[in-house]
């Protein structure tokens, strides 16, 4: 029986030969100009304008060879559900669990939202877990962190209800989602490091140094800055040495890249060499998750590979 890892090889392979391709004649020359059109700044305008370029390209890709079981409880709270993808066919092998949390400011934003993703990393070969999670103000500081590590908990408590491997769980998210993620990893599970995670994958996080806050972020935070230093995922990096993938579009918000290149440098001072960190070229905030499950392959085959390497064996 050919093992997982041998199957996430060949698929990430061909994954890979396709967004050579892929990169090179980029997207569709709408999309390409809808995302430059909108620069590096982000609003309601911008999400709705690039989901609206997007949405027609979703609608049209495959579903199939994916299993979909949605609102899964994974606590009490009212957002405590997760929507679980599943490769349809698994050759009885157990195969990498990949668990997913949202953007939207912290305040909104739904697992619905990033389907696409689901069905992506299931397609390859992956079980997915999307995730809501609690909603500032009524949610703050740690509580995304603690959000994902209860998501966490029942993929590793309800290995019946999946075919995931619970030993390799990859932690992962965009924008506030990716706090949530960078949280879980670095400051709360580090009361139980063996929780199976394997790696973080952290798509264009905003707020890694919460010295350096906008004001849109405190509705998460709170307004009393002595605070933020505790806060701050930079200052927990060595807590719990996890492998890293980061990735940042090349429109983000200055503010985005100024948060990526301080976590960046706090991984290089960490562990003396560079995290894996890929640049979306031609993506913007949103394209950079919109893109997923689309002929453009900016960041699955570099996310892919990241997983095969760091698997357990």
């Amino acid at each position: 029986m050919r093992s997982v890892y041998g199957i996430l090889t060949i698929l990430a392979g061909i994954a890979m030969g396709s967004a050579a391709h892929a990169q090179m004649s980029a997207n569709p020359p709408e999309i390409a100009e809808g995302v430059r059109a909108f620069g590096d700044k982000l609003g309601p305008d911008v999400v709705k304008g690039i989901t609206t370029l997007y949405r027609p390209l979703h609608e049209a890709a495959s579903k199939g060879g994916v299993t979909v079981s949605k609102d899964i409880a994974y606590g009490s709270g009212e957002r405590q559900k997760l929507d679980l993808y599943v490769p349809s066919t698994t050759n009885g092998a157990k195969m990498p669990i990949l668990v997913f949390a949202h953007g939207g400011g912290f305040v909104r934003g739904d697992k619905q939202d990033v389907a696409h993703v689901g069905y992506y990393f299931a397609q390859h070969g992956i079980v997915t877990a999307l995730m809501n999670y609690g909603f500032a103000p009524q949610a703050r500081f740690p509580a995304g962190g603690e959000d994902m590590g209860k998501a966490v908990a029942w993929l590793r408590n309800n290995p019946s209800a999946h075919s995931g491997d619970t030993r390799s769980i990859f932690v992962s998210g965009n924008s506030a989602g990716a706090t949530h993620a960078a949280t879980y990893g670095f400051l709360t599970s580090v009361v139980n490091t063996h929780d199976g995670a394997r790696g973080l994958i952290l798509i264009s996080i905003p707020t890694a140094d919460a010295e350096d806050l906008g004001p849109q972020d405190k509705v998460y935070y709170g307004e009393e800055a002595s605070q933020y230093p505790q806060m701050s995922i930079i200052r927990h990096i060595g807590d719990r040495t996890l492998p890293v993938f980061i990735a940042v579009a090349e429109y983000d918000m200055p503010s985005i890249q100024r948060q990526n290149k301080r976590l960046i440098d706090a991984l290089f001072n960490r562990d003396g060499r560079l995290p894996n960190y890929k640049t979306a070229l031609g993506h913007n905030h949103i394209s950079i998750i919109e893109h997923f499950g689309t002929a453009d392959e900016s960041l699955g085959p570099d996310i892919l590979e990241f997983i095969r390497q760091n698997a357990a064996k």
